[in-house]
């Protein structure tokens, strides 16, 4: 089988290039989800990869970046220029993926497309659609709980109606999404499989202890509960350290600037903040459960905490199944004071005690949820289709 993944991506190689040295790196929550499930993807098929870089006016100073086709992870990376233009980028962007998308959709291709990344989702459907090939949609977020226009919530709906089958985060998604029952799959999320190759070392610990956060630094997602409570825990032989964009970050640095305790890192790539999380001794994802859009949620930050060997210590999240539960420690009560309790409870346990309890999520996270295994799901989910 030929996988045709077009999305807002690329290598991880043409990522550095790019980014390393721009203050605000983009979408690297989003570039690790999917170039993870294009090497999963690759492990087993055939993948081309439509790829249109992450790139912005505030990101790209040059007004156009001509990129080479190139490989990387078993996948062909067929890049599509990095224009800063917007309205330039958006045709070049359209136009380009549709062309390639069917001229490369031969027999035994499936199209799989991020339907949030909305004018390629949109060319790479159409073309697919052309060529009577299958195509995929991969829902991470529900269109209409986020941010942005009312045409681009619609074109983001219209390739969710369309595709026909889906790559899910949660039941409730599918609940929602899935009017017509096509064939699905729940992927809550997928681990690097290469993070086998790191090798967690209590020794390797920072000293004083650290508890770390990476990821989106914004309210909606805990963030200013989360300072409070470890303001609260009042733990003299431990700091927070927090990565990641968002709306709380100018009073996260006003903190950090009267607290010596909390510290601010910024954005990192991929590759350092994994390194950071591997050195912390506990990392914590304060997400509140009781937002709606956390019922179609599964932060893949939690795949990548588990990954490291690394404790984790998070709320209930209603798209965490039971498997998840005996290998993370849980913030039940979701308030300042509840997240400071839980701060001094897990923490009043030793180091060995902590390390061990994260080397056993490690251990489950990548036997059975790496981004191999869950990417064989999607092509069981195609070749059972293909047979009916």
């Amino acid at each position: 089988m030929r996988i045709l993944y077009a999305v807002t991506t690329c290598s991880d190689k043409t990522y550095r290039r790019l980014f390393e040295h721009v203050p605000v790196k983009p979408a690297f929550q989003s570039q690790k989800y999917h170039r993870l499930l294009i090497e999963g993807l690759a492990a087993r098929a055939k993948v081309d990869v439509i790829a249109n870089p992450p790139v912005n006016r505030n990101v790209l100073s040059r007004g156009v970046v001509r990129l080479p086709r190139e490989e990387e992870g078993g996948a062909v990376y067929r890049n599509l220029p990095a224009i800063r233009n917007p309205l330039a980028k958006a045709i070049v962007v359209g136009l380009g993926t549709f062309f390639q998308a069917l001229a490369l959709g031969g027999r035994d291709t499936a199209v799989v497309v991020d339907v949030l990344n909305r004018m390629t989702a949109l060319s790479a459907l159409l073309a697919a659609r052309l060529r009577g090939r299958p195509c995929v949609g991969i829902v991470t977020d529900m269109p209409d709980l986020l941010s942005g226009s009312r045409l681009s919530k619609k074109i983001s709906n219209f390739v969710i109606a369309h595709c026909t089958s889906y790559v899910l985060l949660t039941q409730a998604m599918n609940d929602a999404l899935n009017p017509k029952g096509k064939p699905y799959v729940i992927l809550e999320g997928h681990a690097d499989i290469t993070m086998e190759q790191k090798k967690p070392d209590l020794s390797g610990k920072e000293k004083p202890r650290v508890c770390l956060y990476a990821g989106g630094v914004s309210r909606e997602y805990g963030l200013a509960d989360l300072v409070e409570g470890f303001q609260l825990a009042d733990l003299p032989d431990t700091r927070l350290h927090i990565y990641g964009p968002g709306n709380y970050v100018p009073e996260l640095k006003e903190i950090a600037a009267r607290d010596e305790r909390i510290v601010y890192g910024g954005m990192l790539l991929s590759s350092q903040v994994v390194e950071k999380e591997m050195q912390a001794t506990l990392l914590v994802n304060p997400r509140p459960t009781h937002e709606e859009f956390v019922r179609y949620s599964f932060p893949s930050k939690t795949m990548e905490y588990m990954s490291t060997g690394t404790p984790v210590l998070t709320t209930c999240l209603p798209g965490m199944a039971e498997e998840y539960r005996p290998y993370v420690y849980l913030i039940r009560e979701e308030t300042p004071q509840g997240i400071a309790r839980a701060l001094k409870e897990t923490l009043s346990q030793s180091d060995q005690a902590l390390f061990d309890k994260g080397m056993a999520a490690r251990n489950f996270i990548l036997k059975e949820k790496n981004n191999v295994i869950q990417a064989g799901k999607i092509l069981s989910m195609l070749e059972s289709v293909k047979r009916t």
